[in-house]
């Protein structure tokens, strides 16, 4: 035996391979000596191999380097290392297939995916189109999965009643296995079917009705300020509020039960009717009696209630919200009894209304269990003679009498369905009273359309000016329902950046003119903002140039920073605290700061500000108004009375920092006195033609006061 090698002969034995086997042919058969031999692997393919498979394939060959590209020739020594060639890899990927007669994707821009962050705007139709607007889809899906929850109710009593009736005769348990597993299936699946029918149904109508809502409330924002004033605040708000729910009833406590009723119905009468015909008669007549007498009843007798109690609840969210809003000056005058017991009638109203829809509603379910009980009772009147004369197995007897059970479900919702569906018949006829009001100032048909930003459009700044400017000629204006114009033949040029103000006493029209501006009335006469006519303008373009200060801003319960923020959304806190000082609000904005416990700005914003700004004085809560304006940025500014509650040292000081703050900016100042020089440019005096219409909160005060 040869002694184990040593050193670099080792190392070099150990590199040695054993000699490779021949490798057997597919279709050979070992021989009888080869059994006990394990079998050679197969060697993967050379480079050699490789490349016919590519040749097969279709792709072209690589052509090798010549011999002088491949070895350095003898006198030049050997070949330097490359250093900037990538590490060799053992095993490389494979790359797919690309067939030779079909272009790469690079070479089809139409065959690539969009790019990151870019909307596909290739067009789709059918089912996307539709699941991209998925109100009608859902509303549909949730129908069919109702009916089928009502089919797995139908299925599982009709089951199980077999199953009781068959294991009474004590079968072998396997013929029971059937039976038992439809009743877990059916069991589970109403469940199932019951909770995916309410999910679908309610995003559907959750979606319908934030739509809704959102249609209103953009009516109501064309028609105000001066068609708003139609109807009262608290009717308003029941309008907005509760009549878009109730419009949602209309569907999910209407339209959707009524679906599950005819499906369940006419599935229970065909399985009655397969099982005995006469008693699939009787189920047949009484369902139909339930469903017709049942909704009569219970709509006929209360029509009436339900318009009385959509008129009753916009009362009494009115006479609630009078209640509470003017409880100090109620209180004041010594009504705020007769005001309690004004709206304690309103409830008794609204409570009678309801008693009487319940009641009408308990006659329409008692129409339904009447029927139910002639169904059952029918049902067994005709199977026991069936039974007794063998044209009926007795076991299916129980069947025909709990079928009409899981058939009367749904029909008995149906009286409600009815009052549900007739009451947002109502509430939709309050809506569209909102919906159809005629725009005190409409839109054009073809309004003209300002650039790519509207502040620097070809028709609002002149050449070389930053904000447009303002021409009125004989300008008259009326308020609906008024019988003589507030504002007649007014007269005004403003020039690029001017600064104007407008003064005159009250009636006169001031407010009248700055409604004008903001695009809320229709006119007579010819204004033009920046060259085009305002009323060639939509209205939505023209709040996005003209901004207003209005004397009687609401100040909403929530923060400073929040107020602030709605004249612009991403407003930062440094953008807040300069719009603060230059409304005038440095000392009182820094007296925030002191107080709030880290004393920084960012600590004083989220101060609150209480309902109607009552943690804030009159004038500061018109100068947070104009902080909102000046943050807004707009090019046009219309300013009513920014001096209202103000001492004169204030005022003055409040109006000086705002003239600064405009600089550059067409301005108009609605004032009753002189202001203080240089905070406008010229001054124009308004006289009144005739008092101008104006709501007078004092009243509907007044009107709760007792009389007589």
């Amino acid at each position: 035996m040869a002694p184990a090698a040593t050193g670099p002969h080792r190392r070099h034995r150990r590199r040695q391979r054993p000699p490779r086997r021949p490798r057997r042919r597919p279709g050979r058969r070992r021989r009888q000596g080869d059994r006990g031999r394990p079998r050679a692997r197969r060697a993967p393919p050379g480079r050699r191999e490789r490349r016919r498979a590519l040749r097969r394939r279709g792709r072209p060959r690589r052509p090798r380097p010549g011999p002088a590209a491949r070895r350095p020739p003898r006198h030049a020594g050997p070949a330097p290392r490359r250093t900037d060639r990538a590490p060799r890899r053992r095993h490389r990927a494979r790359r797919p297939r690309i067939p030779r007669a079909l272009p790469r994707a690079a070479d089809r821009p139409d065959r690539l995916p969009p790019r990151s962050g870019a909307r596909d705007r290739r067009p789709r139709g059918g089912l996307v189109t539709t699941w991209r607007n998925p109100i009608a889809l859902r509303l549909g899906l949730g129908a069919v999965l109702g009916a089928l929850a009502q089919l797995s109710a139908l299925g599982l009593l009709a089951v199980s009643a077999y199953l009781v009736s068959r294991a009474w005769e004590q079968p072998p348990i396997l013929y029971l296995m059937v039976a038992i597993t439809s009743v877990r299936a059916l069991g589970i699946g109403r469940g199932v079917l019951r909770y995916a029918e309410r999910l679908v149904s309610h995003d559907a109508a959750f979606r319908g009705l934030e739509r809704l809502r959102i249609a209103v409330w953009r009516k109501l924002v064309r028609l105000a300020p001066a068609g708003v004033p139609v109807w009262r605040s608290g009717d308003l708000q029941a309008r907005l509020v509760d009549d878009v729910d109730g419009t949602g009833d209309r569907w999910l406590r209407g339209t959707l039960p009524l679906t599950a009723a005819v499906i369940t119905a006419a599935t229970a009468v065909a399985v009655q009717a397969a099982i005995l015909p006469a008693a699939g008669a009787v189920l047949a007549a009484a369902l139909l009696a339930a469903a017709l007498a049942g909704p009569a009843l219970a709509s006929w007798s209360s029509r009436y209630a339900l318009r009385a109690t959509a008129a009753e609840r916009g009362a009494l969210t009115e006479n609630v919200r009078a209640c509470l809003h003017g409880r100090e000056e109620l209180v004041a005058a010594g009504t705020d009894r007769v005001a309690l017991e004004r709206a304690l009638d309103g409830d008794e109203r609204l409570r009678r209304a309801h008693a009487r829809i319940a009641w009408t509603a308990g006659l329409g379910q008692a129409a339904g269990l009447l029927a139910m009980a002639a169904a059952v009772t029918g049902a067994l009147w005709t199977g026991i003679p069936a039974v007794a004369a063998g044209t009926l197995d007795g076991v299916l007897l129980a069947c025909l009498a709990l079928i009409p059970l899981a058939a009367f479900e749904p029909v008995l919702a149906l009286p409600a369905a009815a009052q549900h569906t007739a009451a947002a018949k109502e509430s939709g006829r309050r809506l569209l009273e909102i919906t159809r009001a005629a725009e005190p100032r409409p839109d054009p048909a073809e309004p003209l359309r300002f650039g790519p930003d509207p502040l620097g459009g070809p028709h609002l700044a002149a050449a070389g000016q930053s904000a447009p400017g303002i021409e009125i000629k004989r300008l008259s204006a009326t308020w609906p329902g008024a019988d003589r114009p507030a504002v007649r033949d007014f007269d005004l040029t403003l020039q690029p950046g001017e600064r104007v103000a407008v003064m005159g006493p009250s009636g006169s029209g001031k407010s009248t003119l700055a409604a004008v501006l903001m695009g809320f009335l229709p006119y007579e006469g010819s204004l033009r903002l920046g060259g085009a006519e305002l009323a060639e303008l939509a209205g939505d373009d023209v709040r996005r140039t003209v901004g207003l200060c209005s004397q009687d801003a609401h100040v909403f319960d929530t923060t400073l920073a929040e107020n602030l923020r709605l004249a612009r959304v991403g407003a930062g806190d440094d953008e807040l605290v300069r719009a603060l000082r230059w409304a005038g609000l440095r000392d009182w904005f820094d007296g925030l700061v002191h107080a709030s416990p880290d004393r920084t700005a960012a600590a004083a914003l989220p101060t609150r500000l209480g309902e109607h700004g009552r943690a804030v004085s009159g004038g500061e809560r018109g100068r947070i108004a104009l902080a909102r304006c000046l943050l807004a940025d707009r090019e046009v500014l219309v300013l009513d009375e920014p001096d209202a509650h103000l001492d004169a040292a204030t005022a003055e000081r409040v109006l000086r920092t705002a003239a600064a703050a405009l600089e550059g900016k067409t301005a108009v100042f609605i004032t009753h006195r002189p202001l203080p020089d240089g905070v406008v440019h010229r001054t124009v005096h308004l006289e009144p033609p005739v008092p101008a219409p104006r709501d007078a909160p004092l009243s509907a005060l007044l009107d709760l006061a007792p009389r007589g």
